[in-house]
C-alpha cells in the first residue's frame, strides 16, 4: 500500500480551481496521446499492456483538492525512488482528504478516467462497470469514503503520517489501483511523519512489483496476449501466504529506507536498521500473545494476530535473504522465476534451498532465540553506496 530522482509527471485534481483544473486536464490529454500511441504499437505487436507490463511513464498521482499542493511533490519523489528501483507498471494513485465534496471530485476523475481508458461496457460487467453511476457507487463506497474517514481520523487524533493506504487491487482491468488516506507526513519535510509516508509509499509499491509478477490470465497462448482472459479466481497459493506478502514488504520498506539515507537523497533521517527490525520482532512478539502456538504461516488478515505477519514476517524474510546470501533476492530471483513458472512451491525451494516445510520447521523455533542468535540475518547497509550485504 510503492516505493528512484528522475522527472515525473504527475496529475493533480483541485476542485473549485479553474486553473488548476485545466492544467491537470492539458498533462492528462497530453499523457493520453503518449498511451495511445504506445497501445497502438503494441497492440501492432500483439502485446496488450496488463498489470505486469512494463510501461515507460511513471505512476499517476491524483490529489484531493484539499491536499497541500507542497505534498504533491514530496509523494511524487516517493515514487520516483521505488519506481527506478522496481521497474514502472500501470500505477494509478489517489490521495484522499479531508472535505467530503473534494473526495467527490476525486471519485468523478476516478470515473474519467476510467470512461477513458474503456471500463465501460453493460454488456461486459465481469471486466467493467455499467456506467459512470456504476463507477461512482463502486468508487466512493468501496474506497473513497473509508479512505475520507481514515483521514479525519488521522487530523483527529494527531497521527504523524497517513492511517490508511493500501492496493485495492484492479489487475481485471490492466492496472494497479493504489488508494491513500490524507499523507500528512508529507506536510512537514524531513520529520518523523515523512519517513513513515516514505515507508509507506516503499510498502506499498512492493505490493504493485510482486502482483504483476502473477499470471492471473487463462491463455490459448502465452506468447500472444490477446489469446488470454482473466481468471478471477486466482490461486490463492500464488501470493506464497500473508506472511510473505506482508514481511517482504516490511523488508523491503527498512532497506529501501536505509538506502536512500546512505546515498544522501534523505536529509536529517537517522534510523537505526537492527533497531527498526527489533520493533518489528516486539510488535509481531505482542500480537502472537493473541494466538498461542500459532505459526505466522498460517495467519491470515482476520485473525486478530494478524499484525505478526508484518512484524515477523519481516523476520522470515531476513531470514531467507540471510539463508543465501542475498539481500536483493526477492525482486531478482524469486519473483521473476514465479511470473515465468507459476508455481510457487518449485520457486521457492529452487530459490532458497528448501521447502516451505522445511523453512517453517526450523523458523517457527529459531525466532525464539535472543536478538544475539537472531540479529546476523539482518543486512548491512553500505555507506555511500546504500547497498545491502552480508559479512
Amino acid at each position: 500500500m510503492k516505493k528512484f530522482v528522475i522527472f515525473i509527471l504527475f496529475l493533480s485534481f483541485c476542485g473549485g480551481d479553474s486553473n488548476s483544473q485545466q492544467t491537470s486536464e492539458q498533462s492528462e490529454s497530453n499523457e493520453a496521446t503518449k498511451q495511445s500511441e504506445s497501445n497502438e504499437a503494441t497492440q501492432n505487436e500483439e502485446e496488450i499492456i496488463d498489470h505486469m507490463t512494463l510501461v515507460d511513464y511513471p505512476a499517476k498521482l491524483y490529489f484531493a483538492g484539499d491536499i497541500p499542493t507542497e505534498v504533491h511533490g514530496r509523494a511524487e519523489f516517493a515514487f520516483s525512488i521505488i519506481q527506478e528501483k522496481l521497474g514502472k507498471y500501470p500505477v494509478e494513485v489517489y490521495f484522499v482528504g479531508t472535505d467530503e465534496n473534494e473526495k467527490d471530485n476525486l471519485s468523478n476523475l476516478f470515473c474519467t478516467n476510467r470512461e477513458k481508458a474503456g471500463n465501460f461496457d453493460p454488456n461486459d460487467l465481469r471486466l467493467n462497470f455499467r456506467d459512470f453511476d456504476d463507477c461512482m457507487n463502486f468508487i466512493d463506497e468501496r474506497y473513497f469514503s473509508e479512505y475520507l474517514r481514515s483521514s479525519l481520523e488521522t487530523e483527529q487524533r494527531g497521527f504523524q503520517a497517513s492511517g490508511n493506504k493500501g492496493h485495492n487491487g484492479q489487475a481485471h482491468q490492466r492496472y494497479h489501483l493504489l488508494v491513500w488516506s490524507k499523507p500528512i507526513g508529507f506536510e512537514v519535510e524531513n520529520g518523523e511523519g515523512y519517513q513513515i509516508e516514505l515507508r509507506g509509499v516503499f510498502h506499498e509499491y512492493w505490493h504493485v512489483f510482486q502482483i504483476a509478477h502473477m499470471d492471473f490470465y487463462d491463455c490459448s497462448d502465452k506468447d500472444v496476449r490477446s489469446t488470454c482472459e482473466y481468471n478471477f479466481d486466482p490461486p490463492d497459493y500464488l501470493i506464497g501466504g500473508t506472511w510473505l506478502q506482508e514481511g517482504t514488504a516490511v523488508f523491503k520498506e527498512i532497506t529501501i529506507l536505509q538506502e536512500q539515507i546512505k546515498i544522501g537523497n534523505l536529509n536529517n533521517i537517522q534510523v537505526d536498521i537492527l533497531q527498526e527490525f527489533n520493533n518489528q520482532y516486539f510488535d509481531g512478539q505482542r500480537v502472537m500473545e493473541q494466538c498461542p502456538g500459532m505459526s505466522i504461516r498460517d495467519i491470515t488478515y482476520s485473525d486478530p494476530c494478524r499484525r505478526a505477519v508484518y512484524g515477523w514476517g519481516a523476520w522470515a524474510a531476513a531470514y531467507l535473504t540471510h539463508k543465501v546470501n542475498d539481500p536483493y533476492i526477492f525482486e531478482n530471483v524469486y519473483y521473476p522465476e514465479l511470473k515465468k513458472l507459476g508455481d510457487p512451491e518449485l520457486v521457492f525451494a529452487n530459490t532458497f534451498g528448501m521447502t516451505r516445510d522445511e523453512f517453517f520447521a526450523d523458523f517457527d523455533s529459531w525466532i525464539y532465540l535472543s536478538e544475539e542468535e537472531r540479529k546476523i540475518v539482518i543486512p548491512v547497509v553500505e555507506e555511500n553506496t546504500g547497498k545491502l550485504y552480508y559479512p
